[in-house]
């Protein structure tokens, strides 16, 4: 695992940032459980109260098995008292090809760290990384309802920020220069 650093997030707790490896697919199941329905809602833009814990394990087998040209994925992580270490946010973006220099990028954070910094944080680290590989743009699609992901964008001041609303979701695509 490799350690990109740590964050103090606004209420003083501090969090360790490192890339995701294969062996997280178990913390980022954990991670997924540990999310509200609100928060599995807007950033997987679909309800996910009947997911199976079997497509759960695949999807986060899927996740923490990275391409590295193609993907980057940080995870944000503490350790309990007892030493165990659970994801408390997780930025990634992917890219089509190697040499595409724009990428879907995605965060979230579980709901007891949100508020405090930490989307903003992975967001900046994770567009270090990608213009490192020569991405020049970021691009996702956010439900329109997402307001605090919203706020999040606005409060980045990002000059060139295109963003179209259609049927509740908002495509935006910004420059990370």
């Amino acid at each position: 695992m490799t350690e990109l650093g740590t964050f103090k997030t606004r209420s003083g707790q501090i969090v360790t940032l490192r890339f995701i490896c294969p062996d997280d697919a178990p913390l980022l199941a954990d991670f997924f459980d540990r999310l509200s329905y609100e928060s599995r809602r807007l950033r997987f833009h679909l309800y996910t109260t009947k997911i199976s814990k079997a497509r759960i394990w695949d999807e986060a087998r899927k996740l923490s098995d990275l391409n590295p040209q193609l993907q980057v994925a940080i995870a944000a992580t503490i350790f309990e008292p007892d030493r165990t270490e659970q994801i408390v946010g997780v930025a990634r973006f992917v890219r089509a090809t190697p040499a595409a220099t724009e990428a879907e990028v995605a965060v979230v954070v579980r709901d007891d760290f949100q508020r405090k910094g930490l989307g903003k944080h992975l967001l900046l680290k994770l567009a270090e990384h990608a213009r490192e590989m020569g991405v020049t743009h970021f691009t996702a699609w956010v439900l329109a309802e997402n307001v605090r992901l919203m706020k999040l964008i606005r409060g980045l001041e990002i000059k060139g920020l295109e963003k179209e609303t259609r049927y509740g979701e908002t495509r935006i695509r910004a420059p990370i220069d």
